[in-house]
């Protein structure tokens, strides 16, 4: 009678680990790629002048960049609310303000997933060097290739869904990360007028171009090591 083969129980942690290593690297540029898009005056105000946020508002240039000024500092800042007046009235409505809010929930969660993979990718690696000492960057090469393989595939996914059909995309995103219909607003609103959907679609593919470059830089790395270790172990 054959013996029962066993399956080691380290198997299904590592692939976990694996898959949470790809999480993670997935995760740290879009998280740092959208701080930056959210926090950037030259980003802001490159969508302005290609959008042509003047003669959407029917504002001049400085009181533009002194509106955008001050929502980028509430986006980072402890206020409850937005509050940008124009001439002493409001410029944002009351449900552009509640969204607002939603906004800035979102963008916290996002900020502290950055930060939650960077602790992971650290973590992984010294858990690494630790468990396998002189086998660490063998294992770490070879998990680098496997996780960069599946964050490329995913980002160039989503970038041909998101380029082929952008509107239904978006609309999508909003129902996934938003529990009310605040965001859908119109082209009187102030927000739809410093950032009409062309503004968005730039700054996704800008997140998908850096989240790409970031994934295959450590993954040459690690296929390079690769190769010159089996040219090593090539008998000439």
């Amino acid at each position: 009678m054959k013996p029962i083969a066993r399956i080691s129980p380290t198997r299904p942690l590592a692939a976990l680990a694996l898959v949470a290593l790809a999480l993670a690297l997935f995760t740290l540029p879009v998280a740092f790629t959208v701080r930056y898009a959210t926090t950037s005056a030259s980003w802001w105000e490159r969508g302005f002048e290609k959008y042509d946020a003047t003669r959407r508002t029917g504002l001049p240039q400085d009181e533009v960049l002194r509106i955008a000024q001050e929502t980028r500092d509430y986006l980072t800042n402890d206020m409850e609310r937005l509050s940008v007046n124009v001439d002493g009235e409001p410029f944002y409505s009351e449900r552009e303000i509640l969204h607002m809010i939603d906004v800035k929930r979102l963008m916290a969660r996002t900020f502290d997933a950055g930060w939650a993979a960077l602790g992971y990718i650290v973590a992984f690696v010294g858990f690494v060097i630790w468990r396998h000492r002189r086998r660490a960057p063998k294992v770490l090469a070879r998990s680098i290739l496997s996780a960069s393989g599946v964050v490329a595939l995913l980002v160039v996914v989503l970038g041909v869904i998101g380029i082929a059909g952008f509107d239904a995309a978006f609309r999508q995103f909003h129902l996934i990360f938003f529990t009310n219909d605040l965001w859908q607003l119109s082209s009187r609103d102030g927000l739809i007028q410093l950032f009409p959907q062309g503004f968005f679609f730039d700054t996704t593919m800008l997140i998908g171009g850096v989240t790409l470059a970031v994934d295959v830089t450590p993954a040459l790395f690690a296929g390079i090591y690769e190769w010159r270790q089996r040219q090593r172990l090539t008998p000439v």
